[in-house]
């Protein structure tokens, strides 16, 4: 008999890290409902985890799929708030809404409210996250939103599950809106077509109606550039942000860094004077 994945769901952390291959914690209880995956999946459960899935399943005991990571303590974001050239892309990845900032702005990570997930290092397009070891042996460290007879685990699961129920309906309320607001666009527009069409054609103006369509396809034709010198400008700013985020590492690594973190700065640094030394 299969066991309903809302019961394997509630002994998952709910960091939706996707480090199990699936897209976050239910999917991954689903799949283990149909018996399509391994028990020994999740990297922050563990073995605790690990054990309590073979014992509702009654399966036996794995060892973790990552034993070396399962191994390492449990981490938290930290953003460098000195390289960080406000791109939003790790407010998007954030599964849990544990980070603050917004467009052109510093980011910074709400420590409390991070579940250690790390989706937000790899969007990064200035490297500029870095993964901080913290004491806690559940994530996150937030605990107001369970219940006070939760022990740490289970109260740090509710947490982030409340936390990413609160994210998803919030995008998905604002994709309803977007999607009424294209709605009321489209039946104004037909309401202007059909009342265009009654006009009587002894009233149309050929000579207008070809300049007219003559001035919208050469606004088109303008239209259509601007997102491709948009994409070009920001490109050129993420790889501007990012040689000048090389070059701080670079220069930190060369005073305060071990003996193959100079090495390595030197030679960076070299190839960069290089780079932009004036061609003789």
């Amino acid at each position: 008999m299969s066991i309903d994945s809302e019961h394997i769901d509630q002994l998952l952390p709910q960091t939706q890290c996707r480090q199990c291959g699936y897209q976050g914690c239910l999917p991954y209880a689903q799949a283990l409902s149909r018996g399509e995956a391994a028990i020994n999946l999740c990297t922050p459960g563990g073995t605790t985890v690990i054990m309590d899935l073979a014992k509702l399943l009654n399966k036996s005991v794995l060892p973790p799929a990552d034993p070396f990571k399962a191994q390492q303590p449990k981490a938290i974001a930290l953003i460098d708030e000195t390289e960080c050239i406000g791109c939003t892309a790790c407010i998007k990845a954030c599964p849990v809404d544990a980070i603050l900032g917004t467009t052109k702005q510093m980011h910074t990570v709400i420590s409390n409210e991070c579940s250690g997930c790390e989706l937000c290092i790899e969007p990064c397009p200035v490297d500029c996250i870095t993964m901080q070891p913290v004491q806690e042996h559940w994530l996150p460290r937030a605990r107001q939103l369970a219940n006070k007879q939760q022990d740490e685990r289970f109260a740090a699961a509710t947490q982030a599950k409340v936390r990413f129920q609160h994210r998803t309906a919030r995008l998905q309320r604002l994709q309803h809106q977007k999607e009424q607001q294209l709605h009321a666009h489209r039946l104004q527009k037909t309401a202007i077509t059909s009342t265009s069409s009654t006009k009587s054609a002894s009233s149309i103006n050929s000579a207008a109606l070809i300049a007219k369509a003559m001035a919208k396809a050469q606004t088109q034709q303008l239209q259509r550039r601007v997102p491709d010198n948009q994409e070009s400008f920001q490109q050129q700013q993420i790889a501007k942000a990012q040689e000048q985020a090389g070059y701080r590492r670079a220069m930190r690594d060369l005073h305060y860094g071990s003996e193959q973190q100079k090495a390595d700065a030197l030679t960076w640094l070299r190839l960069y004077k290089q780079q932009h030394e004036p061609q003789q």
